[in-house]
This record gives structure tokens, C-alpha cells and sequence, in this order.
């Protein structure tokens, strides 16, 4: 009988031999250590005041992707999610965060980090305060004119003749916007929330700048869904603030000119109305200087040309000093007569002497740069020209507004010009 049940059980362990032959009764099951693969090109869209949407592709695992977490400027903030789209809300608008996703598994194998993104939420919409220092175009003591962190300095070529003062132009563009390239070198394509500032100032004497100067008013553009509305601050006699206002005036100001000579000038300051004469096309208002062939040159404040200086702030895209034209300066006297004429012409005047300018068009005049000389009208009005270019009355001067002084170096130019057609 023991030889019987010996047998039995010698029978029965080579069958499960037979049947397993690699069986290890110390084996154990193989943990999943993989990570799975990053998230890639993780992007941001439909950004709001308060809200960015992420979206990224999705990651690979040996076994499966169970999930993703997002980082936001190196915190993690959501547990784990399972779409590759995510929509971030509660941020404060105008501001910068970064992002960041990792993939995990079953096993909570965390992935390596997925390309960082930075992004802005849109800034609330601007407005006009009642109050210069309220708008954040300066910092420090507001008559030192020293622009905020974001606020760029710029200058134009061929200048716009206001009695002869002087001015500051300043803009800042809402975080993470720049302009754009608009298929024309006049004015660029700009983002909602632009800000674009010129400031008015005499130095009270031209011999020595560092003796100080009398600011007038500072004359404010803003573009809000799409249209730009526009604003100026009038400066208090003790030079600390300038305050909003629509009204027009005239004020007497006294310097003493590069010759020693004391000048008067009754300086106009322009009502809302008065800006929208000069700054409507067509009943669109726009800005006059900010053209891209006005901004192409080297100004005083770099040593590089205004438009690629721009594009390596990352403030102006899809153009160069290489790709549009130049406007002429018209005080340079190496240039030709006609060029200089026609600079000149088309910055001071060409704003309201166009086809969809303020000016009827029954006076059939086009000062536009790009107008073919027949098709201005200069010509057949050249005398015309010259008579209100040298003259004072209000009613009959050209320009009638922003000038009520004869503008000396402009006419003696202008007269060659005429005299060689």
C-alpha cells in the first residue's frame, strides 16, 4: 500500500513538471517603473482677463497613461486630469504665469516636465482717469517725464511742426502683444490696449536745456475694442500733475530761443473736437506719426535702427529697416528739394488734405507722399500754398491748427520747392 501511494505522488510531480517545466515557487510579479513620455507643445489660447486655456498632446506609456497635472509657476494645481485641454481660471488680469504638465500611470510614475509656458491673461480694457499720474505713463516725480517699466520711448524722422515746442513720445503695448506688419509701410496693425503718449514742452532757454522747461499738455491715445478714443492732460503751473480735460484753450508761453532772442507764442491747446479734426480718416480716428517709414532710421536714444531695435523687444513683428521705405527728414539739406517738400507736407498736412481727410474735397488737394506729384493738386495751388503757409490768420493759415506762429525753416524750403516746379 506505501509502495502504491509513493508511486501516486511520483506520477503526479512529473506531470506538473511536464506541464511547467520553468515554474519557480519564489518568483514574484514584476513592478511598472516606466514613466510614461512628457506632454509636448503645451500652448496656450482663448485667453480672457481671468482665464488661459492649455492645451497639449498627449503622452505615451508602456502600460497607460492614467492622467495629467498641471504646474502653475511651480505648484502643482489640479489633481490628476484626463483630457489633454484645460481650461485655468480665477488669474488676475494683465499677468504673467507659468505653466507646466506632467503625465502619470497606474503606478504614479511621473513623467518629465513638458515645455514651460509662459502666458498673459488680457488686461481690463483702458480708460482715461481723471488724473495724468493715474494712466502709469511716468514713474518718479511726473515733470521728469521718465517713462514706467513697459512704456518705450520712440522718435519720428520727419517731424510735425507745433509752434515749435518740443516733444516726448512715448508707447506701451498691453503684456505679451507687439505690432504687426500690415502689408503697408504706414501705420502697423496694433493690439487692443495700446497706449501711444506725446507730451508738449518748451525748454525756457535753448542755449541750456538743463535750465528747465514748462510742459504744456500730454496728449494720450488709447485703443479699446478695436477703436482708438483719444484724451489730453493739461498741466498745473507747478508742473505736479495734469489733469483730463475737453475744453480747448490758449496759453502764453515765453523762452528764449538757440540765438538768444525771447520768443512769445500763444500756444494753443486743442479741444476733444480739434483732435478728432486732425486725427479721422473717414471717421475713423487713427494715429498720425507712428508710420513704419516714419519710425525707419536711427533715432537719438540707440544706436540701431528704430525698427529693428523694436523687433528685438519683440515689440514690432513681421518688419524691418530693410523691407519698408523711408520717410524723408525734411530738415536734412542733402536731400532733394522735392523730397523734403514732400516729407514735410505729408506729415503736417496729408492727415487732412486726402481723399478721406477732414477737408472738403473740393479743394482737390492730396499732400499723401505716395500720391503721384499730377495727382496733388500742389501745382495748380502752389501759390495758394505759399500764402497760407506765411500766413497768421486763423481762419486762413495752414495749418490752422497747432500753429499760430510763421514756421521760418519750413517756409523758406517750401518757397525753393515752389520756385523749382
Amino acid at each position: 500500500m506505501k509502495k502504491l501511494l509513493f508511486l501516486t505522488l511520483i506520477g503526479l510531480m512529473i506531470t506538473a513538471c511536464g506541464k511547467d517545466d520553468s515554474y519557480d515557487p519564489m518568483e514574484v510579479e514584476e513592478v511598472d517603473t516606466q514613466a510614461p513620455s512628457k506632454p509636448l507643445n503645451l500652448d496656450a489660447s482663448e485667453q480672457t482677463e481671468t482665464s488661459i486655456k492649455l492645451t497639449w498632446e498627449a503622452s505615451t506609456d508602456n502600460i497607460g497613461v492614467t492622467g495629467y497635472k498641471i504646474y502653475q509657476d511651480e505648484t502643482a494645481i489640479t489633481g490628476l486630469i484626463t483630457e489633454t485641454t484645460f481650461t485655468i481660471e480665477s488669474l488676475t488680469s494683465g499677468s504673467l504665469y507659468s505653466f507646466y504638465i506632467t503625465a502619470f500611470d497606474a503606478e504614479e510614475n511621473e513623467s518629465a516636465k513638458s515645455n514651460t509656458l509662459e502666458a498673459f491673461t488680457i488686461e481690463q480694457p483702458l480708460s482715461f482717469l481723471p488724473l495724468l499720474s493715474e494712466m502709469g505713463v511716468f514713474d518718479g516725480n511726473l515733470s521728469d517725464l521718465n517713462p514706467s517699466d513697459g512704456v518705450q520711448l520712440y522718435e519720428i524722422h520727419s517731424t510735425l511742426f507745433t509752434d515749435y515746442a518740443h516733444k516726448q513720445r512715448l508707447i506701451r503695448l498691453p503684456n505679451g502683444k507687439s505690432m504687426r506688419y500690415n502689408n503697408t509701410d504706414l501705420l502697423p496693425a496694433f493690439p487692443d490696449n495700446t497706449l501711444i503718449s506725446k507730451t508738449f514742452y518748451y525748454n525756457l532757454d535753448e542755449r541750456d536745456p538743463s535750465l528747465g522747461n514748462k510742459i504744456i499738455e500730454t496728449r494720450i491715445q488709447l485703443k479699446v475694442n478695436g477703436e482708438w478714443i483719444v484724451g489730453d492732460y493739461i498741466w498745473n503751473a507747478s508742473q505736479t500733475e495734469a489733469t483730463l480735460r475737453e475744453t480747448g484753450s490758449t496759453e502764453a508761453i515765453s523762452f528764449i530761443d538757440a540765438n538768444g532772442n525771447t520768443q512769445n507764442v500763444n500756444y494753443q491747446i486743442p479741444s476733444k473736437q480739434d483732435c478728432f479734426t486732425c486725427h479721422n480718416n473717414n471717421t475713423t480716428t487713427s494715429p498720425i506719426g507712428l508710420k513704419l517709414r516714419n519710425l525707419n532710421f536711427i533715432p537719438s536714444y540707440t544706436n540701431q535702427n528704430q525698427l529693428n531695435y523694436f523687433g528685438g523687444l519683440g515689440l514690432l513683428q513681421g518688419v524691418n529697416s530693410g523691407n519698408t521705405s523711408v520717410l524723408p527728414n525734411w530738415e536734412d539739406e542733402n536731400l532733394l528739394i522735392e523730397d523734403r517738400a514732400r516729407a514735410y507736407m505729408d506729415v503736417n498736412c496729408a492727415h487732412c488734405h486726402q481723399p478721406r481727410g477732414s477737408v472738403p474735397p473740393g479743394f482737390m488737394l492730396d499732400f499723401r507722399l505716395e500720391t503721384a506729384f499730377p495727382d496733388t493738386g500742389i501745382y495748380a495751388n502752389r501759390g495758394e500754398i505759399i500764402a497760407r503757409f506765411q500766413s497768421t490768420l486763423p481762419t486762413y493759415r495752414m495749418p490752422q491748427l497747432g500753429r499760430t506762429v510763421i514756421h521760418g525753416e519750413a517756409l523758406q524750403m517750401l518757397n525753393e520747392y515752389i520756385d523749382s516746379l
